[in-house]
């Protein structure tokens, strides 16, 4: 009976979803070794959103949705087998059809329907071989007994260095090679900090107006036109709303400490931190003010979090979510990062990751008032 069950819902979700909404997408899987009803995710790599959600039967899966604009980073995982399994989609709104077995996680999956994809896939299978080498490497060095720690340790990483060298090489060469691609962007601005200036510059020029547009090369274009902010300089100043919709101007903030707190609501590092933020509110509020800018696209998940988690400090949105100028001009690459500032208004010290103690030990030699 649960196997003619599983067969209706099944039909009726495929005839729901064989046809791709307009500006959708439509996500079709066909795979083995899974056992029947294994929950299978969508995580967006930018935000950690779980933007869906389906339940495996008889082998097969769909998921249907809509991307606000241009393609974006995904993982594809479930948590219900006894070690995570996942794999990266970097997909627009396209009907996107992806068939394997356990066995081909992450890598080795057949994922047809989208250019990006097809593009993306290209530029990963020039470095498979030497990342398999990589984390063979990784895996032996971590095993070495403190005595073989200098020699054999040294010579481990030099190796791991060379083929981080050549995987460099390969991928920079694949972004001139297809430069105007939504992966070879992907990439540039993964790879702009540990290029010289002119060389970014040439590539983004080359770039046509309608990759130019795409929000990835926000980041590229803010890079070439200013500085990114680090320890020592002008912190950057900028606008945004708080959860009353009041428009608030961040220089405009008087205390003479200010915590920079850039966060996103499913982050789960920055949902750890929000106790040790609370204690540090209290302890310095007489001399540092918190302000968390969340990175989230939309206004509703970014007010649902501050509800949530019941955040007593100043909280701020714009709406550009991690490819937003505020983001990009402090150099956010991953979340929670803090931004410290101290009275002559210039950064303090920044750091992006989050441990249990680790605000208040980076706090500890400030005044409390």
């Amino acid at each position: 009976m649960k196997i003619f069950l599983d067969c209706i819902l099944l039909f009726i979700s495929i005839q729901l979803f064989s046809n791709n909404p307009e500006n959708g997408y439509v996500i079709t899987g066909s795979l083995t070794g899974f056992a029947d009803s294994t929950k299978f995710s969508l995580k967006n790599l930018n935000t950690d959103e779980i933007v869906n959600s389906t339940i495996l039967l008889s082998g097969k899966f769909v998921m249907e949705g809509a991307f606000d604009e241009g393609p974006e980073l995904l993982w594809l995982y479930t948590n219900s087998t006894d070690r995570f399994i996942y794999t990266t989609l970097f997909i627009s709104n396209e009907n996107v059809v992806i068939k394997g077995d356990i066995k081909d996680f992450p890598s080795n999956l057949q994922i047809t329907g989208s250019k990006i994809q097809d593009d993306y896939n290209q530029l990963l299978s020039l470095t498979k071989k030497y990342n398999h080498e990589r984390d063979s490497l990784f895996n032996c060095s971590m095993k070495l007994p403190a005595n073989e720690q200098d020699n054999k340790g040294k010579a481990i990483a030099g190796k791991i260095k060379f083929i981080d060298d050549t995987c460099f090489k390969l991928q920079l060469g694949y972004i001139k090679a297809n430069l105007n691609t939504y992966p070879a962007i992907l990439y540039l601005g993964y790879m702009k900090d540990n290029l010289p200036k002119d060389t970014v510059r040439q590539l983004y020029n080359m770039l046509t107006p309608e990759m130019k547009a795409f929000k990835l090369s926000k980041s590229i274009e803010i890079f070439l036109k200013d500085k990114i902010a680090e320890v020592g300089d002008p912190c950057y100043d900028f606008e945004a709303i708080n959860p009353k919709g009041e428009k608030v101007t961040f220089l405009e903030i008087s205390t003479p400490y200010i915590l920079l707190d850039f966060t996103t609501a499913y982050c789960g590092p920055c949902i750890q931190s929000i106790s040790e933020l609370n204690k540090i509110f209290e302890i310095y509020k007489d001399s540092l003010m918190i302000v968390s800018f969340s990175a989230d696209n939309k206004k509703e998940v970014w007010l649902n979090s501050v509800d949530r988690d019941k955040i007593t400090w100043t909280s701020l949105w714009n709406g550009n979510g991690i490819y937003s100028e505020t983001c990009i001009r402090y150099g956010v690459t991953g979340f929670p990062t803090f931004i410290l500032i101290g009275p002559d208004r210039k950064i303090a010290d920044k750091w992006t990751g989050y441990a249990k103690g680790m605000l208040i030990e980076k706090l500890k030699s400030l005044k409390k008032g």
